[in-house]
């Protein structure tokens, strides 16, 4: 009896140049609200004195998962005012409250 493996053949399939593809389909995809028209909503959230203090405490850390945690709240908070927030925009909404001062208006 020999120590050999059973053999064999894996076949790939490759693509020929004479076989035509369609694209893929385009995904639709809104853009993404620019900081004045998220302005608004950033003060809404600033009026959450608990939140806006908790956010303020968090800022600055070096620690990046508390800060990631940070923003996950204030993207869930925000989304709870406007529900057509996308996660991009719920980062961009994180760094206008870092621009807002406690009176709730940008400095």
């Amino acid at each position: 009896m020999s120590d050999e493996k059973p053999r064999g053949v894996l076949r790939i399939p490759g693509s020929k140049p004479d076989v035509l593809r369609d694209p893929p389909p385009a995904i639709a995809r809104e853009p993404m609200r620019s900081n004045s028209e998220l302005e608004p909503l950033a003060k809404q959230v600033a009026a959450n004195a608990p939140l806006m203090n908790k956010f303020r405490a968090t800022i600055g850390c070096e620690d990046e998962a508390r800060m990631r945690d940070m923003i996950d709240e204030v993207r869930n908070y925000a989304r709870s005012i406007d529900s057509a927030l996308t996660y991009a925009e719920g980062a961009r909404l994180a760094l206008l409250l870092s621009n807002i001062d406690d009176r709730g208006s940008p400095s």
